[in-house]
C-alpha cells in the first residue's frame, strides 16, 4: 500500500488517476438525465447491446454502475475560500453564501424541507471548506466548478424511505461563468467523499457525506428467455419502418411522425409536410410558421393543422414513445430485482412498505376517489402491469450508468409509482 506524506498528495493523485469526462449538451442546474429511450442517437443495435449487459449484470461500461436516489438536489462550490451553494441557474451565475442559502428556506411550507436544506448546508460548509487550498481550486476553480449532490433527510422523504441522513456526492459540473454547463466529470464525487472520510470531516452534525453508492448487479436467473423478449421486441420496433441494427433510432420517430403527417394531413405539400416533421418531430418551431399557414391553405385547413398542434401532439408524442419507455422501464424493473446494497437502510422492509402502501392508497381512490383521480391511478396501475406489477417495485429509484461517454438511468417502475403518489398525495 502506498504511503502518502500528507492529505493534498494522497488528494490531487487520486484526482488524476484515470479521469473520465464527458460533456453534456442539457441545460439547468441539475440537468435532465436521460433514459436510454430518450437518446434518439443510439442505434438499435446499442439497444440490443444495453439489454445483453444489463440483465448480465454488467453495465460497467466505463464506470461502475452507481444508485439514483430519491433525494433533494443542491449543488456547492468553493469561490474565494468559502463554501457557497445554488439551486439553479441563476444561483449558478451568482452563488449564495451559508447565511444567504438558509435564509432562502426561512418559513418554508415545509418545516422539514426547511431544515434538510439548513441542516446540510451547514455540514457541507463546515466539510468542503477542510480541503487543501490547492485541491480547492483544482476541484472548484474558484466558483466555476460544482458540486452536484444529493440530500436525503430521514425526516423528509419523498416515495423512498431512507432511514439515513446522508449527502450523496454525484460528481463536478463544470460551467462557463454564466450559468451553463458546458461539462462533468464524475470522478471528484468519491475521491472528496473519501478524502473527507480519511480526516474525518465527512460526518456533521446532521448528515454523513458519502461516495455514489454503487450498485451490485447479478445476472437473471431468466436470462436466456428475457433477452430473448426484449431483443424481439426492439427487432419489430426496428423491423415496423424496414430498418437495420445500425440505424440510429431517430430514423424511426421520423418515420413515425411522417406517417402520421400523412394520415392526418395527406393533401399538404411536401415543403408543408417536412415543416410539421421538423416542428413536431424535432421540437424546430421556426422552420414552419402556424401564422403563415392561413395565407398559404385558408383558414379552415389552417385551423384543423393548429388544432392538431395545440390538442393533439402532446398525445402523439406520448403514442410514439410509449413502445420503448415500456421495454426500458420493464427491462429496468428485471435489472433492478437482480440488484443489491442500496442506500435504503432496510431495504426489504421499504420495498414490503412500498407494495403495502401503493395496494392500499390505490383501493382507497378507486372507491372514493373523484372520476379523474380513478382514472390517472387506473392509467398509472395499468403502466405498472405492463412493466412488472406492484411486485416489482424496488426500494430505489434506479441505476446510473455510463455509455459511450454519456450518462443514462434506468427507473424501472419508480416513474409510475412516483405519479401514483403524486395522485395519493396531492390529487394530481
Amino acid at each position: 500500500m502506498k504511503i502518502y506524506n500528507n492529505f493534498e498528495q494522497f488528494v490531487t493523485e487520486r484526482l488524476h488517476s484515470n479521469i473520465k469526462e464527458a460533456l453534456i449538451l442539457e441545460g439547468g442546474a441539475a440537468g435532465h438525465m436521460a433514459h436510454p429511450f430518450d437518446d434518439k442517437s443510439l442505434t438499435f443495435a446499442d439497444f440490443k447491446a444495453l439489454i445483453e449487459a444489463g440483465l448480465s449484470g454488467e453495465l460497467n461500461f466505463e464506470e461502475d454502475a452507481t444508485e439514483k436516489t430519491d433525494g433533494q438536489n443542491v449543488f456547492a462550490t468553493i469561490q474565494n475560500g468559502e463554501v457557497k451553494f445554488a439551486r439553479n441557474k441563476g444561483e449558478l451565475i451568482t452563488p449564495m453564501d451559508l447565511q444567504t442559502f438558509k435564509q432562502k428556506f426561512d418559513g418554508h411550507a415545509s418545516a422539514m424541507v426547511e431544515e434538510t436544506f439548513k441542516f446540510a448546508a451547514e455540514d457541507l460548509a463546515n466539510a468542503l471548506i477542510k480541503l487543501p487550498a490547492k485541491v480547492q481550486q483544482e476541484v472548484f476553480e474558484n466558483g466555476l466548478n460544482w458540486m452536484n449532490m444529493e440530500l436525503i433527510y430521514s425526516k423528509n422523504p419523498n416515495v423512498i424511505y431512507y432511514d439515513r441522513d446522508i449527502i450523496q456526492f454525484h460528481g463536478i459540473k463544470k460551467t462557463d461563468g454564466n450559468g451553463n454547463i458546458i461539462g462533468e466529470d464524475s470522478k471528484p464525487a468519491s475521491v472528496i467523499a473519501k478524502a473527507l472520510e480519511s480526516v474525518k470531516a465527512n460526518v456533521g452534525k446532521t448528515f454523513t457525506i458519502i461516495p455514489p453508492q454503487i450498485i451490485k448487479l447479478g445476472k437473471d436467473l431468466n436470462f436466456e428467455e428475457n433477452k430473448n423478449k426484449f431483443i424481439k421486441k426492439v427487432e419489430a420496433l426496428r423491423d415496423r419502418y424496414n430498418l437495420t441494427d445500425a440505424d440510429e433510432v431517430s430514423r424511426y420517430h421520423e418515420m413515425w411522425w411522417r406517417e402520421t403527417i400523412d394520415s392526418n394531413f395527406p393533401d399538404l405539400t411536401q415543403d408543408h409536410k417536412e415543416g410539421l416533421l421538423l416542428r413536431w418531430a424535432y421540437g424546430d418551431k421556426k422552420t414552419l410558421n402556424l401564422r403563415s399557414l392561413d395565407k398559404d391553405l385558408g383558414k379552415e385547413k389552417a385551423s384543423l393543422i393548429k388544432k392538431f398542434d395545440k390538442e393533439d401532439v402532446k398525445k402523439k408524442y406520448k403514442e410514439n414513445i410509449r413502445p420503448f419507455e415500456d421495454l426500458f422501464l420493464e427491462l429496468g424493473s428485471i435489472i433492478l430485482k437482480n440488484a443489491s446494497n442500496f442506500v435504503a437502510a432496510s431495504p426489504d422492509a421499504e420495498m414490503q412498505r412500498l407494495h403495502n402502501q401503493i395496494r392500499t392508497e390505490a383501493k382507497k381512490i378507486k372507491k372514493g376517489g373523484s372520476i379523474d383521480q380513478i382514472q390517472k391511478v387506473e392509467a398509472e396501475l395499468a403502466r405498472l402491469e405492463r412493466i412488472g406489477g406492484i411486485d416489482s417495485i424496488m426500494p430505489t429509484e434506479g441505476i446510473v450508468f455510463v455509455y459511450k461517454g454519456k450518462t443514462f438511468k434506468l427507473t424501472g417502475t419508480f416513474a409510475a409509482i412516483n405519479q401514483l403518489m403524486g395522485i395519493i398525495k396531492y390529487g394530481r
